[in-house]
C-alpha cells in the first residue's frame, strides 16, 4: 500500500482525488537537499550512537561479569532505563536538559562552567539526542555482551592465562573473537533502531532547532502529518526501505555467524 501510495498525489482531507503522477513524489521530496540533509543527520546520529554504545555496554558487561561484590544490585540498576518507555524517557530529559529550570545546567553551575542550550543549538541538540538514546540503550548492549560471557566455555581463557597472557591481552585475542557473533548481532539491531529512531527525537525537539535534528524517520511523519501528504510521505518511506535494504542482508550474515 506505501509503495502504491507513493506514486500518487493523495492528501489527508482533500476532496480532490488523489490522482497517478508516477515518481514525481520522488523527484520532490527524495532528490532534494531536505531529504539529503535528513539522511545525513540520521546516520551521524547513528555513528556517534554507536560508538558510545557499544564501547561502554562491552565495558560494563566485562565488570559485572566478573562477579564483584555488589554486581546484582548494579545488574538491576543498570536494566531500569530499559525498562522505561520512550515517550517518558524524552519528557523526562527534556525537562533535565531545561536551558533555565534544568538540572543538567544546574550542574554545570556548580562546577562553574557555561549553561548550555540543549534543545537551542544545533550541535548540542544532536549530542542531546545521542545521550538520551545511548542512556536507554546501552543496558540492551551491556545485557546482550553479558549474555555472550556468560556462555563462552573456560577453557580457552585458562589456557592463556597459563600461557601467562595479561587480562587485556586475553580479551582482546581470545575473549572478543569468540564474542565476535554476539557483537555482530546486537550491533545490526542496534543499527536498525538508530536507523528508525523517532520518538526520543520527536518529544526532545521535534527535528529542530531548524532541521538540525530531523531524521528520515521525522521528515516521513512531518509531510504525512504535519503537511496531510501522503503520496509524498509514502515515497520518503520508500525511499528509506531502500536505503537501509543492506542493512538486512548483513543482519543475515551476522545471524549466519552466530549458528
Amino acid at each position: 500500500m506505501g509503495v502504491y501510495l507513493s506514486f500518487r498525489s493523495d492528501k489527508i482531507g482533500s476532496f480532490v482525488p488523489g490522482q497517478f503522477v508516477g515518481l514525481d513524489n520522488y523527484e520532490r521530496d527524495v532528490f532534494n537537499d531536505i531529504f539529503v540533509e535528513a539522511l545525513y543527520t540520521t546516520l551521524l546520529i547513528t555513528l556517534i550512537a554507536l560508538l558510545i554504545q557499544i564501547p561502554v555496554g562491552m565495558g560494563l558487561a566485562v565488570v559485572l561479569h566478573q562477579n564483584l561484590r555488589g554486581t546484582q544490585l548494579f545488574r538491576s540498576i543498570f536494566l531500569l532505563p530499559m525498562l522505561l518507555t520512550p515517550i517518558a524517557v524524552g519528557l523526562m530529559w527534556r525537562f533535565m536538559f531545561d536551558i533555565d529550570l534544568g538540572v543538567i545546567n544546574f550542574l554545570l553551575e556548580e562546577a562553574h562552567l557555561s549553561r548550555i542550550g540543549w534543545l537551542g543549538e544545533k550541535w548540542a541538540a544532536r549530542m542531546a539526542v545521542v545521550l538520551v538514546d545511548s542512556w536507554q540503550t546501552i543496558p540492551f548492549v551491556m545485557l546482550m555482551t553479558l549474555a555472550g560471557l556468560s556462555a563462552l566455555p573456560e577453557a580457552p581463557m585458562e589456557a592463556a592465562r597459563v600461557d601467562g597472557a595479561t587480562p587485556v591481552k586475553a580479551f582482546l585475542f581470545v575473549t572478543l573473537p569468540m564474542l565476535r557473533p554476539v557483537l555482530y548481532i546486537t550491533l545490526m539491531i542496534r543499527v536498525v533502531d538508530s536507523l528508525k529512531l523517532f520518538d526520543i527525537i520527536f518529544i526532545l525537539t521535534r527535528g529542530g532547532p531548524g532541521r538540525s535534528t530531523q531524521t528520515l524517520g521525522l521528515l516521513s511523519y512531518n509531510t504525512g502529518f504535519n503537511f496531510l501528504q501522503t503520496g509524498r510521505a509514502a515515497a520518503i518511506g520508500v525511499a528509506v526501505a531502500v536505503i537501509t535494504l543492506p542493512v538486512y542482508f548483513l543482519w543475515l550474515r551476522a545471524q549466519k555467524a552466530a549458528q
